[in-house]
């Protein structure tokens, strides 16, 4: 492949990484669900400079590799290296000259910014991507954590009632930054959280233009809220991706996720979605996995999650 241009991401080229991102997914086995106003949204709430923290290569008008650095908020001490290269073009050193320079601006901005703080670079790929796999251990990387694509049937959803005291309602917006402290509470104790403004965090959640406040649900304990499950509408038209399922911890153990994830599947279906899609740390220390399968999930796929510090 000849005639190869590089340059930072812009809004415009949205649409064509999507269909590269998606290709990816696809080459094993996963879905496409990616569209390009989550694409964007997604890079623009993470990334913070597209001019210096991205890079995107074209052949023509065509777009074959992408790469992403995703710096840490204040405090936080994970970056997020982002992107992949088109399966048709993967063999020509591009994943390899994109992960080094990935690696130099993430040491860059480590250097910059918190120089003494211990950093971490992450990257996740699908497990049966063998060869992303085995050019993140030529950098260095380590699977350090393992995750789960999980999949449920929106019809004969069991019943789940919700906890005694607790009343589970759709999403109200006049609840955003109250939703955004019970969420960075509930998720304070999961592996790999960082705590990020309201504003950062709005962006890619009930901010979006995926959002799907109507099939989103939170759960109050009169003007406390106890937990949340908030929606998205993906490149699947008949599905509905459930992005975020939080807990608050005096509310733990009583059956709550499983209530308002049921009251989800109903209103997935009622609204003329056939399935559900979300994913879970495979080691959740709140034994998420099991209540999803209680519910109807099942794994589909694992994704894997590579580390190698900064230093």
């Amino acid at each position: 492949m000849t005639d190869l241009q590089t340059r930072p991401y812009e809004s415009t080229d949205a649409d064509a990484v999507t269909v590269m991102l998606n290709a990816i997914d696809a080459a094993v086995g996963r879905p496409a669900v990616l569209t390009a106003s989550l694409v964007d949204e997604f890079i623009r709430g993470h990334v913070v400079d597209t001019t210096t923290d991205s890079r995107v290569v074209f052949a023509d008008t065509e777009v074959v590799a992408a790469g992403f650095v995703g710096a840490p908020p204040e405090g936080g001490h994970r970056v997020d290296l982002i992107g992949g290269v088109a399966p048709k073009a993967r063999g020509q050193g591009l994943g390899r000259t994109l992960l080094a320079w990935q690696l130099r601006r993430a040491e860059e901005i480590h250097i910059d910014t918190a120089p003494d703080a211990r950093w971490e670079a992450h990257a996740d790929v699908a497990q049966l991507d063998d060869t992303a796999v085995a050019l993140l251990a030529r950098f260095g990387f380590t699977p350090v954590r393992y995750a789960f694509d999980m999949a449920a049937s929106t019809a004969n959803v069991p019943d789940s009632p919700a906890p005694d005291g607790l009343t589970i309602t759709t999403y109200d917006a006049d609840r955003a930054r109250l939703l955004h402290e019970a969420h960075m509470e509930a998720f304070s104790d999961h592996w790999g959280h960082q705590h990020r403004p309201f504003d950062t965090w709005s962006s890619t959640t009930v901010g979006s233009t995926v959002f799907n406040h109507r099939l989103s649900v939170v759960a109050m304990a009169g003007t406390d809220i106890a937990g949340y499950t908030l929606c998205y509408d993906d490149a699947i038209p008949d599905q509905i991706y459930i992005g975020q399922v939080g807990v608050r911890r005096p509310w733990r153990r009583r059956g709550l996720a499983a209530a308002m994830l049921t009251r989800v599947l109903r209103l997935a279906a009622d609204a003329g979605r056939t399935t559900a899609a979300l994913d879970v740390d495979a080691a959740s220390l709140t034994g998420a996995v099991g209540v999803y399968e209680r519910v109807g999930f099942h794994t589909e796929r694992t994704i894997v999650t590579c580390s190698r510090s900064l230093t």
